[in-house]
């Protein structure tokens, strides 16, 4: 297994080709609205460029970065307004935040692939695979066992609020143990850990802000693709 003990440095022109290609979603976390920066991104790269490149080769991520607020958003137009389970918590992350987790996910990814760490089944959150690889891999497993004569049994595990529970620890443990993570790079990861905070926004109201102690906030793309911290499904 390998080892990754420092994130390597981001070029302005690998910044600028992030921001690009990412979504002009913004919050109200962000001091001025993604578009202006997307519009702007040949003046703000080279600065953007600098913060990351500090959080990098320092370990630290700043406390602005680790900040979201969740959004309650009914799952379907149709469902009672009124019953709480019918929403699905969005985080609402600032557009840097969402910049720098770019760049570590791609680093995490080259180390990955480079020392073949990923799970050998798994097909979320990977580069080229989907639920389609998945159901095609089970169904030409079954398909084997049926011409050979064999009997199946598929059992079928859906863990309730999976992300929402893991421990920090536990997680760093296997960054370092099973992932090869050391250094400047693991601790940047437990700087991005820890003090992670958010707050509830309905509306116009707002809740206390709560320290995540365990278990992860979710950033969305769009209203309607929630998706996880960046890097944090590639390792659970």
């Amino acid at each position: 297994m390998g080892c990754l003990s420092q994130f390597h440095c981001i070029t302005v022109k690998e910044v600028e080709g992030i921001i690009q290609r990412m979504r002009p979603s913004t919050c109200s976390l962000d001091p001025f609205p993604t578009p202006l920066v997307k519009s702007n991104v040949s003046d703000l790269s080279p600065l953007i460029a600098d913060i990351i490149n500090n959080s990098l080769q320092s370990g630290l991520v700043s406390l602005a970065l680790k900040i979201a607020i969740i959004r309650p958003h009914l799952k379907k137009s149709s469902l009672d307004s009124e019953v709480l389970a019918n929403y699905r918590p969005i985080s609402n992350l600032a557009f840097l935040s969402k910049v720098l987790e770019k760049v570590v996910l791609v680093q995490l990814q080259d180390h990955l692939k480079k020392f073949n760490l990923f799970e050998k089944f798994q097909s979320s959150f990977r580069t080229s695979h989907s639920t389609e690889t998945a159901l095609v891999r089970v169904t030409n497993d079954l398909l084997m066992a049926a011409d050979q004569g064999s009997s199946s049994l598929l059992i079928l595990l859906d863990l309730t609020a999976a992300f929402d529970t893991i421990d920090h620890n536990i997680l760093l443990h296997c960054l370092h143990y099973m992932i090869g993570l050391s250094g400047f790079a693991l601790e940047w990861f437990e700087s991005y850990l820890t003090d992670r905070a958010e707050y509830v926004a309905p509306g116009d109201a707002k809740s206390r802000t709560h320290t995540v102690t365990c278990g992860f906030l979710y950033a969305t793309p769009g209203p309607h693709h929630p998706q996880a911290w960046s890097f944090i499904p590639l390792l659970c």
